[in-house]
């Protein structure tokens, strides 16, 4: 008998968390069928979107604010389309607004399915009493980090660590020489990527400063050429910008399944902290990582933060591998410079991709694929 599994995954990365699971799931077995919201990755696994998740990759107090009547129309739609289709499990990915919304709405409702969460809050960061609420509303958490555990088994609820699949990818299969022969940039040339981030309000804060950045080095270096991979949801967002600043034409805008080349072709990269920079430490790219928030809601992420870097691979190292800008130091000049720490010692750019591999290497474990892992933990939840 066919078990039906329902995947919930309103962001860029979380889709692809979700496309390579049900991908990890059919080659175990052909007895579960799929349902789903998401995007382009999900899509091509099969899976279409029963309802449209633009607009909903937000962050932060005021822009959930401002877009509050709209994320609670979607959430009642993922609820009402859930207890029609009535799966073995609901999977809800990421994204812990929206996502605790619909468990709390599911669990009202009397679904009677389970309530399976894939990727727990980060309460080892701030806010550790998400973990007693998550307990209430969801069956079994599916977590990415092996210090999960003890944050939300103390509340009863069932955890399985299964491993960051971010790290079953080979970051580092790029063909950089054939981009570059593409573009016609020439062996010789230094390359800088560029990534905005994956919501609109990253975009809209960082795009001046990146703008910035991007006049100031080629001031410096007229023969620098700079590059940026954009998936297909922010792209528009981005061509936005770029029509508004000129100075952000000079990069070359690329869809994101060049992304692997782009890495391979690059000497550095200005990134938004997020899954990128992983990406980019995986395949050794030394970046300079940047990040702003509305003004209020870092106001109060500033109080309640613990750890002392933004970015995971920092965080675990316990070391600026990548030099990190926030808020007010993301600027221009700040971050030119510190894209010149890179292009002026080519011995110290070794190194550092050298040791943002080894980190990355380190932070992998062992014991085969994250996201199989995942797909037999669910297997396992459905089959109980």
């Amino acid at each position: 008998m066919t078990k039906a599994v329902y995947i919930v995954a309103v962001e860029n990365s979380a889709d692809h968390l979700g496309a390579e699971l049900i991908e990890h799931i059919r080659a175990q077995t052909s007895g579960v069928s799929f349902l789903g919201i998401g995007g382009a990755a999900m899509a091509d696994s099969g899976v279409d979107s029963q309802i449209d998740i633009t607009g909903l990759a937000i962050l932060g107090f005021i822009e959930g604010l401002k877009s509050y009547p709209m994320i609670m129309d979607r959430v009642r739609s993922t609820i009402d389309s859930v207890i029609e289709n009535d799966p073995e499990a609901v999977i809800l990915i990421d994204s812990w607004g929206f996502m605790i919304r619909v468990a709390k709405g599911l669990k009202k409702a009397g679904y009677r399915g389970k309530i399976i969460k894939y990727l727990a809050p980060q309460v080892w960061a701030m806010r550790e009493g998400r973990s007693k609420i998550l307990a209430r509303y969801v069956d079994h958490l599916m977590t990415i980090h092996s210090f999960d555990a003890p944050y939300f088994e103390q509340h009863g609820l069932a955890v399985s660590y299964v491993g960051n699949p971010m790290f079953d990818t080979d970051y580092r299969k790029g063909d950089g020489a054939r981009l570059r022969a593409e573009l016609g940039i020439a062996s010789n040339e230094e390359v800088v990527s560029v990534f905005f981030g994956s919501r609109l309000s990253e975009i809209q804060r960082l795009a001046a400063p990146f703008a910035d950045t991007v006049a100031q080095l080629k001031t410096e270096r007229p023969r620098l050429r700079f590059i940026s991979p954009l998936s297909e949801s922010i792209a528009t967002d981005v061509n936005a910008a770029a029509g508004k600043d000129l100075r952000l034409q000079d990069i070359i805008l690329l869809p994101e399944a060049r992304k692997f080349d782009v890495f391979a072709a690059s000497d550095v990269a200005i990134a938004c902290s997020g899954t990128v920079t992983t990406q980019l430490a995986c395949a050794g790219v030394p970046s300079v990582v940047a990040y702003r928030l509305n003004g209020l809601t870092y106001a109060v992420a500033k109080r309640l933060y613990k750890p002392s870097y933004i970015s995971i691979v920092n965080i675990a190292a316990d070391e600026a591998l990548m030099p990190e800008f926030v808020q007010g130091d993301v600027t221009g000049e700040k971050l030119s410079e510190a894209v010149n720490t890179y292009l002026n010692d080519e011995e110290f750019r070794e190194m550092t991709s050298r040791r943002l591999v080894a980190q990355t290497e380190a932070m992998k474990g062992k014991g085969g694929s994250a996201s199989e892992r995942a797909a037999l933990t669910v297997l396992d939840i459905i089959d109980a």
